[in-house]
């Protein structure tokens, strides 16, 4: 496993950091294991290091702010640092991220299996040494992840990249084209993961529906399940859950697999966007509402059970205040167990960056009020469905003296802190909602292998 002739650690110091999705937070554990094996010490990212990476998002121009705040953030803590920007904005606008102060390379998407490898050949301390490190021969999904830093439950990216081309996202300008990943690294991976005492799975990806498409493989054809079936035969593996899920592509064997497997949670996420068809027209999602709608019938008619969340947009460009109300109207007759508001920013080079007419930012806010005062209806609504139900939850630190879990259907719970309970599974009683959380109180642990 060591990559240099000798066991004793390297004393560069390097530190990571990420902002965005989970295919995100992916990428930088894989990069993390992958200079770990090369002996470099990894530390915290708020520690003195002598290497920062931050693995930068660009879905909003507020994670644009972050990750120029990072870059700050580094020098402050050592003036000295070599830092290093990856990921979405440093593939999207390298230029521009070139020109911060303080930053000494760059590394697209594209570049992150390479990490190690450019950042040995222009940091100059760890150049003396170079001819002693071996590179390993990275797949495009690196070197891949044994354990999930900071999570108790652990993402396998199943797939990048995007071929939807929506009118508000840049997401397919950095991550490429759609790629599925073989299903026997996938599964190879989970019995790593399964090894360092993970007992959930999260599959997570740009285009997740459409895993296996690129292989030429029919939406009608058996493509993720039989992999998330070999998952779940895994000693150790208690759950596997899908992450942002959309209704094109979808995969129909997937439906038996809820009735099939306990263990494949009943939660989707199927992000929505505009609950008003002209909207979603403009902003060339790849499927009508009606065609919405009529997929959340044919799942809830398969498994009823099934939670359902949601993404969705206030502002897009010609939302009128009718529209707006559509998509309120639709959030609350699709009986969402959550879902998650944003506001549209205007991404550069993206059509919605020429379409009119804007929305006034005073206007988008009002929007997003209305949307947080639903979402929060909508939660108080799904904690009184839940209320006396009992759930099995992998236990997650939340904030001081509580801890919290996700339910099976996809509802955060929170209880009172544990001592030694984290990242164990354990039943949790649902009690009710009170100051904007879904409260519980833990039953008993669930006995190892149950």
């Amino acid at each position: 496993m060591s990559l240099l002739p000798t066991e004793s650690k390297i004393q560069t110091k390097i530190a990571f950091t990420t902002l965005g999705c989970r295919v995100n937070q992916y990428d930088t554990q894989a990069m993390k294991e992958q200079v770990e094996k090369a002996l470099l010490q990894t530390v915290g990212f708020d520690e003195v290091a002598d290497i920062y990476v931050i693995n930068t998002c660009t879905v909003t121009s507020g994670a644009d702010s972050e990750g120029r705040q990072l870059v700050r953030r580094a020098k402050a803590k050592n003036p000295d640092s070599f830092v290093v920007v990856t990921g979405c904005l440093a593939q999207d606008r390298p230029e521009e991220v070139a020109a911060l102060s303080g930053v000494n390379m760059i590394v697209g998407n594209t570049e992150k299996s390479a990490l190690l490898q450019k950042i040995v050949s222009q940091y100059e301390p760890l150049q003396p040494m170079a001819d002693d490190i071996h590179f390993d021969a990275l797949s495009p999904w690196g070197g891949g992840i044994s354990r999930f830093d900071g999570h108790q439950r652990a993402t396998i990216k199943v797939q990048d990249g995007c071929n939807f081309g929506c009118s508000f996202c840049l997401i397919p300008r950095v991550r490429g084209e759609m790629i599925s990943r073989p299903g026997l690294e996938i599964v190879e991976e989970g019995k790593r993961l399964a090894a360092n005492g993970v007992k959930e799975l999260v599959l997570a990806g740009i285009q997740l529906s459409s895993y296996g498409r690129d292989w030429g493989l029919k939406a009608s054809e058996p493509r993720l399940a039989p992999v998330i079936e070999k998952l779940l035969a895994i000693p150790g593996i208690h759950r596997v859950r899908l992450s942002s899920y959309a209704v094109v592509d979808f995969e129909d064997a997937l439906l038996p697999l809820w009735k099939s497997h306990s263990g494949l949670c009943a939660h989707l996420h199927l992000p929505l966007q505009s609950g008003d068809a002209n909207i979603l027209k403009a902003m060339r999602r790849p499927y009508t509402l009606e065609g919405y709608r009529a997929m959340v019938v044919k799942i809830r008619e398969s498994a009823p059970r099934l939670g359902l969340t949601a993404d969705v947009i206030a502002g897009f460009p010609g939302e009128s205040d009718e529209a707006f109300e559509n998509t309120l109207n639709q959030i609350k007759e699709l009986g969402f167990v959550d879902f998650h508001p944003f506001p549209y920013s205007d991404r550069s080079r993206t059509p919605g960056e020429s379409l009119f007419p804007k929305v006034n930012p005073a206007v988008i806010r009002e929007r997003m009020n209305r949307l947080w005062k639903l979402k929060k209806e909508c939660l108080e609504s799904s904690a009184q469905k839940a209320k006396g139900n009992r759930y099995r939850v992998i236990v997650e630190r939340y904030n001081a003296g509580q801890q919290a879990g996700l339910t099976d259907e996809g509802l955060r719970v929170v209880f009172p802190e544990q001592s030694g309970s984290l990242g164990k599974e354990i039943w949790v009683q649902v009690e009710g909602f009170r100051d904007g959380y879904t409260w519980a109180s833990p039953v008993t642990d669930l006995k190892e292998g149950i």
